[in-house]
């Protein structure tokens, strides 16, 4: 989720990212998206690291989604060192399969397009959002694999085929989630409000 998760923005190192050279490609969502149907809690169980969500420090990280027509609402969660951080999004369908999601915060409003390659809305979903580095003539890739569930279950061989054949993801980048009883405590709750923007 999570150029979409923007939870504390700190400094990463760029082994945290995934930058590719060249363009953004083109990348196809799923036509038949039923935007509806996709409402409700998706567990994170994998993602491509990225500094939305410190890297690859957020754990139990969860994506709750209130849908009414072709616009909603999105709460982000993650933990991170025993404090669960939280942001809450606008978002709207602006294409079939794409989702913009909007964050308000003190100093600026974030958008970004989430792009559903592939879901069958009561186990697994697969994610992605491309951003274009212009004066470096590369991209960063964002991805998510999720799930209705704190694992894939008998759903993994569905996305292991579909990453299998959608070469603009290499799976080898992805980070798994950890959603143990342990990483999962939290001491505190913070909502981000205010983040400090980065170019």
């Amino acid at each position: 989720m999570f150029r979409f998760l923007v939870i504390a923005f700190l400094a990463v190192a760029a082994a945290d990212v995934v930058i590719v050279d060249g363009p953004c490609p083109d990348v196809k969502p799923m036509e038949s998206f039923k935007f509806s149907d996709y409402q409700g809690t998706w567990y994170e169980v994998a993602k491509f690291p990225n500094t939305g969500e410190d890297g690859k420090k957020g754990k139990c990280t969860t994506a709750e989604y209130t849908i009414d027509g072709d616009k909603g609402k999105v709460k982000n969660s993650q933990v991170v060192d025993g404090v669960k951080s939280y942001v809450d999004g606008d978002i709207a369908l602006i294409a079939p399969g794409k989702v913009r999601i909007t964050y308000k915060f003190e100093e600026f409003t974030k958008n970004s397009v989430l792009t559903v390659l592939d879901t069958d809305y009561k186990n697994y979903a697969i994610g992605y959002s491309c951003k274009f580095l212009d004066k470096e003539n590369k991209h960063q890739v964002f991805s998510w694999i999720l799930s209705r569930t704190k694992s894939l279950g008998d759903s993994q061989a569905k996305v292991d085929a579909f990453l299998a054949n959608f070469p603009a993801i290499d799976k080898s980048n992805y980070v798994f989630n950890d959603f143990s009883e342990e990483t999962c405590k939290f001491t505190s709750t913070k909502a981000i409000t205010s983040i400090r923007k980065k170019n």
